[in-house]
């Protein structure tokens, strides 16, 4: 099923100063949720990622997952000291159960 989405939000000190960011956007748009995974986040398999936070507590309502520190520890964390998060975004059309083993792929407390 195609329609899954990867977006970033890039921070520096100054936009955590300021509160807000300008640097925002999509990784990749309209793929597959494994394409998503590997392309959008980067990662070979869910469990590899930090801390991931859903934007509801209720894994069977999960609209994105919100993946933290997704660069750190980088050459451009280290230069810059930049933040980057990441999120992944699921299609309406996805079924509760199917949220339920998304979000238990990236071990969201509750799934």
């Amino acid at each position: 099923m195609k329609g899954f989405s990867v977006t970033y939000e890039r921070w520096s000190e100054a936009d955590i100063e300021a509160g807000d960011t300008d640097d925002r956007g999509y990784v990749i748009e309209g793929v597959t949720l494994r394409e998503a995974i590997q392309g959008g986040l980067g990662l070979v398999d869910p469990s590899w990622a930090g801390y991931c936070e859903a934007n509801d507590s209720r894994p069977a309502f999960v609209r994105w997952l919100t993946c933290y520190d997704w660069n750190k520890y980088t050459h451009e964390w280290f230069e810059t000291g930049i933040d980057e998060t990441r999120a992944l975004h699921i299609p309406d059309s996805v079924t509760a159960a199917s949220r339920r083993r998304i979000a238990r792929l990236f071990r969201i407390r509750g799934a």
